[in-house]
């Protein structure tokens, strides 16, 4: 399978024992005196022995049968089509809760931090909408996609895409008229000719259902919470979506807030261990009458992230599910392996998780601290891992190449550098996280010129400023030469803009 270059789009019941003692009984009976009724009793106790017998020897294996069905692999071919290759585009997004810089005001908070979006669930999913499908649009106006048929083209946004000013769309009566029509146009979109050899993930949609049934003040004993990713296979009406398993500590915002979704209770990773079904630990599943009723029940759930198209066995995992090996170490056995790992995420990287593609096998991340990674799997080793100094575990899976607007800044100054010196600094490849001789990589507008102002108010961007005014800094001090030809230590810090965005 051949890797193209990534791009980035840059802008989270079996029979009981007492039966079988049933059968036992009168088996064991059959030891009477009275040979014509005990025969006969014989004869009942075997063949209800045997029954029983077989029932179980069959029932066992149809269930076990049902259940590794039911967490088969998808299979899909598209026009019959076998994929060759695959190029991945990554949208580079803030996902995160936004800060101070972003407008969040709350009072006793260093850095205060907020849900950002629109209070009215329409505008909301409406504005993300826009947004989502002109990077698409602009994308296929691009000539960086690969037309062959072989080449299956993949589409990711990050973990948290679709999650309200509230930090989750609320289930209650009324929000199926908002969340019905827009995941059935979605799906609907998809299913363009246009979109064939395409396998598209919409990032995760965060719900929450209270289940005391009251407005107001909400116990966070009493809410369901739900996190899934959708899965479009292009240019067919097939749309699958993974569940998400793990609650994350920084899934939710922790401190109270006005008509915010409250955190999970209990949510630290210690008491999780020693807890781990306990509702404030892991996402819950909608029941198939709720999906259908918010749009989804067309749709099929992937219980096992395992999905094959195209002759390609492709694994997806959200988030903190990586780092605890749902895919690698829960789903499949210690033989079995993916040709491709999909990861969509806010807060994670590649090495956090073990990887279980084939030597050379690609990975790929999108993650809403506005991130792409790409790793191959370099030496097939992806599963073993090693502890770290102070906490947590690496994963052998080689290079991570990583794709941001920091690594955009070093490549840009570190170019800049040997361009005036023809010296480099250290041997790292310009940029050291994604070098260009390993996997290219191109990058291309994914909302205009005016990306600032589209994304303003539903999702963060005041990194974005801050990185744009140490840029600024940066052109000034490297067009300033001293007359020894150093450079001059003018260089301004970047300054904390309060509000500005």
């Amino acid at each position: 399978m051949r890797l193209d270059f990534p791009l980035l789009l840059d802008c989270e019941s079996p029979p009981s024992e007492a039966a079988v003692a049933v059968c036992a009984g009168p088996a064991q009976s059959t030891h009477s005196t009275r040979p014509s009724l005990n025969r006969f009793k014989r004869s009942v106790a075997i063949t209800f022995v045997t029954f029983v017998f077989l029932s179980f020897v069959f029932w066992v294996p149809l269930n076990t049968l049902l259940r590794r069905l039911e967490r088969a692999d998808r299979v899909v071919l598209v026009d019959g089509q076998t994929y060759s290759a695959v190029q991945y585009f990554g949208f580079n997004l803030f996902t995160a809760p936004g800060t101070e810089v972003d407008g969040c005001f709350d009072r006793g908070d260093d850095i205060d931090q907020c849900y950002l979006g629109s209070g009215k669930v329409q505008e909301d999913v409406s504005k993300r909408l826009e947004i989502m499908f002109e990077a698409v649009e602009r994308l296929f106006a691009s000539n960086l996609w690969d037309p062959a048929p072989t080449t299956l083209k993949i589409f990711m946004l990050p973990e948290f895409y679709w999650r309200g000013k509230q930090g989750a769309y609320r289930i209650h009566r009324g929000v199926e008229r908002v969340t019905h029509p827009a995941a059935r146009w979605i799906a609907h979109q998809f299913t363009q000719e246009r979109f064939k050899h395409w396998l598209i993930v919409d990032g995760t949609v965060v719900m929450a259902q209270n289940a005391d049934g009251v407005r107001g003040a909400v116990r966070p004993e009493s809410i369901s919470y739900f996190n899934f990713a959708p899965v479009h296979v292009g240019g067919t009406n097939l749309t699958y979506f993974r569940f998400k398993h793990l609650i994350s500590g920084i899934d939710f915002l922790q401190q109270p807030g006005a008509r915010r979704v409250p955190a999970p209770p209990h949510h630290s990773h210690r008491f999780c261990e020693e807890h781990p079904g306990f509702k404030g630990c892991v996402y819950q599943h909608l029941p198939p009458d709720l999906l259908e009723d918010l749009g989804f029940g067309h749709d099929v759930e992937l219980p096992s992230g395992l999905l094959k198209i195209g002759g390609l066995r492709i694994g997806l995992e959200i988030c903190l599910d990586h780092a605890m090996g749902e895919l690698c170490k829960k789903e499949l056995k210690p033989w079995e392996r993916v040709d491709l790992q999909l990861i969509v995420s806010a807060g994670m990287n590649i090495a956090s998780g073990p990887v279980c593609t084939r030597p050379g096998g690609p990975v790929f991340l999108a993650d809403g601290f506005a991130r792409t990674e790409v790793s191959l799997n370099a030496f097939g080793r992806g599963r073993e891992s090693a502890p770290m100094l102070r906490r947590g575990r690496r994963f052998n899976v080689g290079l991570e190449y990583g794709a941001d607007v920091m690594v955009s800044m070093q490549q840009w100054l570190a170019d800049s550098i040997l361009r005036l010196t023809g010296t480099s600094f250290g041997s790292r490849f310009p940029g050291g996280s994604m070098p260009g001789e390993a996997i290219p990589f191109r990058q291309i507008p994914a909302l205009g010129e005016n990306w600032m102002k589209k994304l303003k108010g539903f999702y963060h961007t005041g990194s974005y400023v801050e990185a744009s005014l140490a840029q600024k800094a940066f052109e000034r001090a490297l067009n300033t030469t001293s007359t020894a030809g150093a450079f001059s230590d003018s260089v301004e810090e970047p300054k904390v803009r309060g509000s500005a965005a």
